[in-house]
């Protein structure tokens, strides 16, 4: 929806916002308690002239607004994050998180296994976690394993399975570590039943399950079932001393996540510790530039709570936040409670987290401090070898894609300090020159992007490479002489790795083990796939339209409709029949879906 109508429009309700640019691109992705409210806040900020510039920025690209009500601030939350990671918009935080942190899998099988996983890869699955390490979740799987004797084979167990008979005990039966479910030594119900008890453990309830098995424990010794009462005991016993290990919290503080933010120079970490009736169950850290953590503190929070809420499937009420920053409000939910450290109880479990929180910012910062330090000794070399005044900290490559001279397009990579920075790359297309004239194509790529960002006071390269030999050399000499702009200029050529300078007759060589050449490698390859890539999508695009306009009752306007929402043939084939209705209509749905399926 056009930003003028959509302002009229939006409601006072809590759901999801989407910005779009020109492409119809997803561009940020935020939630809100009042969609109305949050969203004109952007256009007024961007008014004022101590606005930040990244807001300034995304307000500038903002095409069309659309939005999804929800029915509270929780489901918007869970919505924003899943949206967030569906289009990665170029304009939200993006939250760097342990995706190798350990997990607990509880399979959902009919039998259901205990594994240790690192990726939620079982859709149905039960998760639990993420633990702070490896170990400590082997501990636990150890523990839980030879208690409740579950099995760890991957076999197709059902109760008609082993009612049949198809299987036999294995070696983990006869060892004592498995109670043989697949020979009906333990029952459908009873191993349930245990999956059960684990379920409850894992979910914080360890005073009422304790309780149970102290509860059976006297049954049985009452009915003079001396050896499951002494299983009983020993199972009792084991989990009391697992318990006194494990880090407890004051139980008085009931259910609460803890997140603890420490910024230094260059990156800022967030360290979570999920907290269930006053016990320690889970942990999560993610780290993200400092810069963010700096500008908009805001952002960050809701981007760290979404995950929260995303990942375990649920939240606590009160949210304690060591590390604020005391002139930003914090934010105000109906549902969820944000607090700062306020007694020596908030305080001990705020120190806690911000221990581990220190810690990780400490090594992250002085990671960075020294890729930087390397980054720079080799732009430091690559300066001396090409004969530049300085170590250059913006560079731009610049490479052509086509087939045949069909599809001419280009692809523009930047880098930052040696860094990718991919939110600056950018895509060309060319209409109206000669097939096959790559020259052509190079002056003109240079011509529009140069001479806009010089119109505009962007930023300029201080090394502009050129994906080619020297006749690509010449032609980007050339543009750049005529739009008036000094920037040093290289082409990087691939069979041979030569570097071709302007003036200079013989190329430059780079010994091939120098991270120099690994660098201006990197920086062409990025810039090759992505001019490739847009090529490719380019060629898919023009195949689809072709496709499409031949069948009955789609037209040019429909066409390009269906190719700016499904992007390629095979992902239209894929649409259902109602995603084709939505955006043609119910007639023409048919006829097209009816076609696709028997293409």
């Amino acid at each position: 929806m056009e930003i003028e109508t959509a302002k009229s429009l939006l409601p006072d309700l809590p759901g999801v916002y989407k910005f779009l640019n020109a492409k119809r691109e997803v561009i940020y992705v935020g939630k809100a308690r009042n969609l109305r409210r949050r969203v004109l806040s952007y256009f007024t900020k961007a008014e004022d002239p101590g606005c930040d510039y990244k807001t300034r920025t995304l307000v500038r690209h903002i095409a069309e607004i659309e939005w999804i009500v929800t029915d509270t601030e929780w489901d918007a939350i869970l919505l924003e994050n899943n949206l967030i990671k569906h289009y990665t918009p170029s304009f939200n935080v993006l939250l760097k998180d342990g995706k190798t942190y350990p997990y607990l899998c509880i399979t959902d099988e009919p039998y259901p296994r205990l594994l240790f996983v690192r990726q939620k890869i079982y859709p149905e699955a039960r998760y639990y976690g993420p633990f702070p390490g490896g170990g400590m979740l082997r501990t636990l799987m150890e523990l839980l394993r030879s208690l409740y004797k579950l099995r760890d084979c991957d076999l197709k167990l059902t109760p008609s399975n082993v009612k049949s008979g198809r299987f036999r005990a294995c070696v983990q039966y006869y060892i004592g570590r498995c109670a043989a479910p697949c020979i009906g030594k333990q029952s459908y119900e009873e191993y349930q039943a245990a999956v059960e008890e684990i379920k409850r453990l894992l979910e914080g309830e360890w005073e009422a399950v304790l309780e149970e098995i102290d509860r059976q424990r006297r049954e049985a010794a009452a009915a003079m079932e001396f050896e499951r009462a002494y299983e009983m005991k020993k199972r009792l016993e084991q989990l009391r001393a697992y318990q006194q290990k494990s880090i407890v919290a004051d139980a008085a503080l009931g259910d609460v996540e803890v997140l603890s933010f420490v910024s230094g120079p260059k990156a800022a970490v967030a360290h979570h510790l999920s907290v269930q009736k006053g016990r320690i169950v889970a942990s999560h850290t993610w780290h993200f530039p400092a810069q963010h953590w700096q500008e908009r503190p805001e952002e960050v929070l809701e981007a760290v709570v979404g995950e929260i809420a995303s990942d375990q499937a649920r939240i606590a009420p009160q949210i304690l936040i060591d590390g604020w920053n005391p002139q930003v409000p914090l934010p105000e939910g109906d549902e969820l409670t944000y607090l700062l450290p306020s007694s020596p109880e908030w305080e001990a479990l705020a120190l806690l987290c911000r221990k581990t929180a220190l810690t990780l910012a400490e090594q992250k910062n002085a990671f960075l401090t020294d890729k930087v330090s390397k980054k720079q000794k080799v732009l430091h070399e690559l300066a001396d070898i090409l004969k530049l005044p300085y170590p250059p900290a913006r560079i731009e490559c610049i490479d052509n894609s086509h087939i045949h001279g069909a599809h001419l397009v280009s692809g523009v990579a930047v880098f930052i300090q040696g860094e990718p920075r991919r939110s600056e790359y950018r895509r060309y297309i060319h209409e109206g020159i000669a097939v096959g004239d790559d020259f052509a194509a190079m002056r003109a790529v240079i011509q529009r992007r140069y001479e806009k960002r010089l119109k505009e006071g962007m930023p300029l390269p201080d090394l502009l490479l050129i994906d080619g030999g020297k006749g690509q050399l010449s032609a980007a000499i050339e543009a750049m002489r005529e739009i008036g702009l000094e920037v040093p200029v290289f082409a990087l050529a691939k069979k041979k790795e030569e570097i071709f300078a302007p003036h200079q007759s013989e190329p430059i060589y780079i010994d091939k083990r120098s991270p120099v050449l690994r660098l201006l490698q990197h920086i062409r390859d990025e810039t090759h796939a992505t001019a490739v890539g847009f090529h490719r999508q380019r060629r898919e695009a023009a195949a689809l339209r072709t496709t499409l306009l031949s069948i009955p009752g789609i037209g040019t306007k429909l066409a390009e409709k269906l190719l700016s929402s499904f992007g390629s043939l095979e992902q239209l084939k894929k649409a259902s029949l109602a995603e084709i209705e939505e955006i043609v209509g119910k007639r023409r749905a048919q006829v097209l879906y009816t076609f696709l399926q028997n293409a």
